[in-house]
């Protein structure tokens, strides 16, 4: 018995480091990525402009969860609520379509679906099938073991992706109410797709130790892939998502991230850019759609803010981290941007967060 649970530990182990291995993989892909930590692994950081992406992904604390990967026989309809996260689902074999109000999509293998903000939605095998209870229909789902395909059904991966909606960074404001993303298996990454998707598929149906967590964290790959193929296809020309593509911006949006020290002015953000110093300031507010130093502002409250919640450094080491020289000066600025001071915010007392950036 010993020897069988020698023998099941190695094999989770081996599989938990091949999922480390192939989340840094595509998330390096494009020069694009998130830093990705465990006890049993060192921080893989990609240093890529690209990242900045990554720096704000990892200040939301990205999260997904996946329910299953089941075949639905028809018909089937699901009517599923409006929620706080963000429902996910894709089309792994055969045909549906998602409804949103009086808006029908058609969906094909391949075909993968965000709902960034939670909306209210229906996914459906035809547009003539009347949808049962979302919770109730998912919850049927997941009590079953394995499901079998079956002439004219789908075979579905869902599941949903959260954020830690505090540090409400502009870029999930930005996000369309549905995000499309089409013929991921078709289109650039497509073996990367298998191989997230088989790697959910196996951890989700063989009950193995660890198996959600590893399906979970293939998830939020998942996720950032889904979202890179949907930059690609979209290429959006306003936002944070525009500056993260614009390979000089990038360079002065992770220069930001990384060291928003009290010297950091737009001189030295224009040179980081290789840009001048009007150039740079008329691109940033053109794309980012703010001054640099409003969004300088805005970064470095949002990590004081994760600072004060998540340890137990003292408001002068916070101060120092943020870029700030005195303690008072930070104050204001944090209640200016909150509406309360940075002790309330600690001890779990602060008002609901001001959505606009400062």
């Amino acid at each position: 018995m010993r020897d069988d649970f020698r023998t099941r530990n190695v094999h989770l182990f081996k599989i938990i480091d091949f999922a480390f291995k192939t989340a840094a993989a595509v998330l390096a892909t494009h020069g694009k990525g998130l830093s990705i930590q465990s006890d049993r692994t060192e921080t893989i950081a990609m240093t890529d402009p690209g990242d900045a992406l990554s720096d704000i992904l990892r200040m939301v604390h990205l999260k997904a969860c996946i329910y299953f990967v089941k075949d639905m026989p028809p018909p089937w309809g699901m009517d599923i609520p409006a929620t706080a996260n963000g429902p996910l689902h894709m089309v792994l074999e055969g045909r549906c379509v998602i409804r949103r109000g009086n808006v029908e999509i058609p969906l094909q293998a391949g075909d993968a679906i965000l709902l960034p903000h939670g909306a209210q939605h229906q996914m459906l095998d035809s547009p003539e099938t009347e949808p049962v209870p979302g919770p109730e229909m998912m919850g049927r789902l997941m009590s079953q073991d394995k499901t079998e395909p079956v002439p004219g059904g789908t075979r579905m991966l869902c599941g949903h992706f959260e954020w830690d909606g505090t540090f409400d960074h502009p870029f999930f404001k930005e996000l369309p109410e549905v995000l499309v993303v089409r013929d991921v298996f078709g289109n650039e990454g497509a073996q990367r797709f298998r191989t997230i998707v088989d790697l959910i598929t196996t951890e989700t149906s063989d009950n193995n130790p660890g198996g959600t967590a590893i399906a979970d964290r293939m998830g939020e790959v998942l996720f950032v892939s889904m979202l890179r193929n949907w930059m690609i296809d979209n290429r959006p020309e306003k936002g944070v998502l525009a500056t993260v593509n614009d390979p000089r911006l990038s360079r002065a949006l992770r220069h930001i991230h990384q060291n928003p020290r009290p010297d950091l002015d737009l001189m030295a953000l224009a040179r980081v850019a290789g840009m001048s110093r009007t150039s740079f300031a008329v691109r940033f507010r053109e794309v980012m759609g703010t001054p640099p130093a409003s969004y300088l502002t805005e970064w470095r409250m949002l990590k004081a803010r994760r600072l004060l919640l998540q340890t137990e450094l003292s408001l002068s080491d916070i101060v120092n981290r943020v870029g700030y020289r005195s303690d008072a000066a930070f104050v204001r600025a944090f209640k200016r941007r909150f509406g309360d001071t940075p002790g309330k915010v600690r001890k779990g007392q602060s008002s609901p967060v001001d959505k606009v950036m400062a």
